[in-house]
């Protein structure tokens, strides 16, 4: 009987290589960061797609009415979220297959061009998960050759940390259980089998507030203060900042290559120099410090590395400057007041974990 609703207990995401013929289903160790499989999201917590037709119109001498509707390639966008928990990020299963050097050093540029596959399974709306003897593969949905649009992490005081990533292609395909026995063979054949595996629970626990390392990881002058003022290695007790939130994002503004004989696009091509921003807020407890003075300069380039418990690394470089500076706050509602430091960099945003990156799979 086909589904009455989709619940997110029943739905299921994997995405790997383009052109991988399964999902990989084993558990979380050597073997589950595939380069050459699509492997199952982990800790995901919402996807959506949007699909975009295209149409150029053609009018002619003559006649008030249209000539012709032409249809252009049409633009599929995918948006996931996920909590940062020791399984891959969405980012590099994005760019699995860099590997080599070039996966190493995880920059911008040398992930820019790859392309994944993404597959989104819809189960029985009777299972409890999207996997397991008995539970049906009623849907999935296959979006070929995805390029990585924007990504974005935030780390809150209140919930969990999360990383965020937009992807665009031009390729979307849906197949149903209804469908006839040779397209439906198709999908499973290439697609999940009828089953997403996986572990059942984060491997190295959700990251929270408590698993930012603040005394490992580098943050501006501006943000860090002196250890004699109660920096961030002071003990918590005694420290003068107190760091609400960071939130990090860049985005790689995609633009298509064109040529004769092809409708699709040959290339979507990442539009550098592309703007890295980092925000800092913190609750204020004797103003920003930062002088902005008319006749003379007033900052200096900061490295900004944060760094988790899981050895997930956000490294921004050596060259952020403070771009903005927000005090607000504190009103008669009840609330503290707090201090947001925006900083601003190009091209510097490297995202590591080796313990999770099939890009480093050595097994």
């Amino acid at each position: 009987m086909a589904n009455r609703r989709i619940f997110w207990a029943i739905q299921g995401v994997a995405m790997g290589n383009m052109g991988a013929v399964s999902v990989n289903n084993t558990a979380i160790n050597s073997s589950y960061r595939s380069t050459t499989l699509l492997n199952p999201v982990m800790g995901l917590q919402s996807v959506g797609i949007t699909t975009n037709f295209n149409l150029e119109q053609a009018f002619q001498l003559g006649q008030l009415a249209l000539y012709e509707n032409i249809e252009e390639v049409p633009d599929v966008e995918i948006t996931m979220e996920k909590v940062i928990d020791g399984a891959p990020m969405l980012y590099h299963l994005a760019t699995s297959t860099v590997g080599g050097a070039v996966g190493v050093n995880g920059t911008l540029v040398g992930r820019s061009n790859e392309r994944a596959d993404v597959r989104l399974g819809i189960w029985n709306d009777t299972a409890e998960r999207a996997a397991g003897t008995g539970n049906t593969l009623e849907a999935e949905v296959y979006c070929s050759g995805m390029y990585l649009s924007s990504l974005s992490y935030t780390f809150p005081t209140d919930g969990n940390c999360t990383e965020s990533i937009t992807m665009v292609g031009n390729h979307k395909e849906w197949t149903h259980a209804t469908d006839s026995a040779s397209a439906w063979a198709s999908t499973t054949d290439y697609g999940f089998v009828g089953n997403l595996a996986g572990p059942t629970a984060a491997p190295s626990g959700v990251q929270r507030r408590e698993n930012v390392d603040v005394v490992n990881s580098t943050f501006p002058a501006e943000v860090r203060m002196s250890n004699a003022d109660g920096g961030l290695n002071a003990t918590p007790a005694s420290r003068k900042v107190h760091i609400n939130s960071i939130s990090m994002s860049c985005d790689l503004g995609r633009e298509e290559i064109r040529e004769l004989g092809r409708k699709g696009p040959y290339f979507r091509y990442v539009t550098f120099p592309i703007e890295v921003t980092c925000d800092f807020e913190v609750t204020a407890t004797s103003g920003d410090f930062i002088q902005a003075l008319e006749e003379g300069d007033n900052l200096s380039d900061r490295q900004i590395t944060i760094k988790l418990d899981d050895v997930t690394t956000f490294n921004l470089g050596s060259k952020n400057k403070l771009s903005s500076i927000t005090y607000g706050g504190g009103d008669t509602g009840g609330g503290n007041s707090t201090v947001t430091f925006s900083y601003s960099t190009f091209n510097d945003f490297k995202v590591t974990n080796p313990n999770t990156d099939p890009a480093l799979k050595t097994a």
